[in-house]
């Protein structure tokens, strides 16, 4: 069976605040101060019936340089890093900036932080956040009546 989508012509304009909102974000450079990553931020969220998984792709980040906070349903981390070049080298191209960065997640439901683990291998920080025990699904046994 095939589904019918109505084409809407403005489906793909943003509001001019949305625009000017993008443009601050994009154009606001703080390489010495905290900042934030833009929308390009790659990072992968999955979920299983126990809790999520989060994977994000930090090559060359020392794990005792990663501060991780959960509250709720919000994951905040701050990391640093670190360009060093040999005493003396001319640098042609600087494509690594060294910086302290911070990203915040909202996940869709609520996680026991007291149960939060966090790996780092080959460069990828694996966060695995479980559910808290609230946000479970249940399953309910339905009696019938006598």
């Amino acid at each position: 069976m095939a589904n019918l989508t109505r084409y809407n012509p403005f489906s793909e304009m943003v509001s001019l605040r949305e625009a000017m909102d993008r443009l601050f974000e994009d154009s606001f450079i703080s390489p010495r101060g905290w900042s934030t990553i833009g929308r390009g931020m790659p990072a992968n969220l999955y979920e299983t019936a126990d809790g999520y998984t989060l994977q994000l792709p930090m090559p060359g980040v020392k794990p005792e340089d990663v501060e991780i906070t959960v509250q709720q349903d919000t994951l905040n981390l701050k990391w640093e890093t670190k360009v060093q070049f040999p005493e003396g080298a001319t640098v042609h191209w600087n494509g690594f900036q060294g910086g302290q960065y911070q990203q915040s997640f909202t996940l869709p439901a609520p996680i026991n932080p007291d149960r939060v683990e966090a790996h780092y291998n080959d460069g990828v920080l694996t966060l695995s956040l479980p559910k808290a025990e609230h946000a479970r699904a249940r399953t309910i046994k339905v009696n019938a009546a006598k």
